[in-house]
């Protein structure tokens, strides 16, 4: 079986969509794109009509790109009022020759979090934490291995249905199956994620538009986490009232202009631009960058006070993402904060830009699941599957693309 998957992330700021193809124990980007979102503010929908639109917009050029219709998806879903619970449960192994099977697995999934999810919450993801055989053996995968009994120590991760529900009814009235959900944060987490990272107290910190996301990660395992109401957009109003300019061009000197490497930041550079009184302003690189570096490093702060709320446990990495990390000299910044800064750059062919960690991210975490689970799963039939490639091949203004693309489908499974 092929195995194709599509994430797709609703930010305030953009939607942004991934289909990608795991070959050979890699991850190949089949399409992806940015749109602009609209209709949706501190990651909450505040206008149906327009989050539907934009959905449908940010979806048109996968599809072209791929030849067929996107219905099946992980979606990213608000991290407001999540909540983390570590319970438990186990199973009688029956099988045959009491070996652990991936049903006995589910099973035992199943009975940790069985009658334990509050009536107005809905559950996220569940998250093991060890499962032991017959009490005795500690494993991480107990697929295969002998045992009468299998127990397991999850985190049971939920959030308030109200909320999850108004989210997911975007994702039916435009035709998509939503697959499994997943915090954005989880989804950056295994981004970038090292083996190093499981092995203690990992901080994820996702710069928003309106908002700002933080987790904390004990051994790979979420357990804590707080959204914060501030964002970039904060410093888009500085640059605003600053230079008296619109806020869509505040925007664009934001990301087109700044360097936040203090020694690179030139002072004899000027960006020319138009203010609301449509009188030319020249706004100079060094002092610019003094406005954005100053805004993010507030928020930088307030991020690391909250961080210091969540747990007393000594933090060993901090990964600090969302689309402002893309601004030049961004770690350089980081570091004045914290030592232990990861570096957050997507290098992958289609998706080099931050702004996609999360979905990306959702996509390799659901694949990691499907596998200790030992299940194989597709969000696309071999008819779909063909017909994206014969369309790929003979698509003269996607030659590139096509190569890759059969490339990726001349072997057998």
């Amino acid at each position: 079986m092929r195995k194709i998957y599509t994430a797709i992330d609703i930010g305030s700021d953009t939607i942004k969509v991934i289909v990608l193809e795991k070959l050979d124990n890699k991850l190949n980007v089949l399409a992806s794109n940015i749109y602009p979102s609209l209709g949706v503010k501190n990651g909450v929908v505040i206008d149906e009509d327009l989050v539907l639109a934009t959905i449908k917009e940010s979806l048109k050029k996968i599809n072209s790109t791929l030849n067929i219709n996107i219905n099946k998806a992980l979606i990213n879903v608000p991290m407001d009022d999540a909540n983390y619970r570590i319970v438990d449960g186990y199973t009688t192994i029956t099988g045959e020759d009491s070996i652990v099977t991936r049903d006995d697995i589910l099973n035992t999934l199943q009975a940790s979090i069985y009658n334990k999810i509050p009536e107005d919450e809905e559950l996220v993801t569940v998250m093991p934490i060890k499962y032991v055989l017959d009490d005795r053996t500690e494993v991480k995968n107990p697929r295969g291995l002998k045992a009468s009994k299998l127990s397991a120590l999850v985190m049971m991760v939920t959030a308030p249905k109200a909320s999850l529900y108004k989210h997911l009814a975007l994702f039916d009235k435009v035709g998509i199956e939503v697959v499994d959900i997943l915090f954005g944060n989880i989804g950056d987490y295994h981004a970038y994620k090292e083996d190093e990272f499981d092995k203690g107290v990992t901080a994820v910190i996702d710069i928003g538009l309106n908002k700002t996301d933080i987790s904390i990660f004990n051994k790979g395992i979420i357990s804590a986490s707080k959204v914060l109401k501030i964002g970039s957009f904060n410093i888009d109003e500085d640059l605003s009232y600053v230079y008296n300019i619109p806020l869509d061009k505040a925007r664009k000197l934001k990301e087109m202009f700044i360097n936040l490497d203090k020694s690179k930041a030139s002072k004899d550079e000027f960006y020319d631009i138009k203010d609301k009184s449509n009188i030319k302003v020249s706004i100079n690189q060094k002092e610019a960058s003094e406005i954005v570096y100053n805004n993010l490093l507030e928020i930088i702060k307030k991020a690391k006070k909250e961080l210091n709320n969540l747990t007393k446990k000594e933090i060993h990495y901090i990964i600090i993402t969302g689309g402002i990390s893309n601004i030049p000299g961004f770690d350089k910044l980081c570091i004045e904060v914290y030592n232990d800064i990861v570096p957050t750059k997507m290098n992958k062919i289609g998706i080099r830009d931050n702004t996609y960690s999360s979905a990306y991210g959702t996509i390799k975490y659901f694949i990691n699941k499907l596998e200790l689970r030992g299940r194989e799963y597709s969000m696309f039939n071999e008819d779909e599957i063909s017909k994206m490639v014969s369309n790929a091949i003979k698509n003269e203004d996607t030659k590139i693309f096509g190569r890759f693309f059969s490339r990726l489908f001349d072997k057998e499974d």
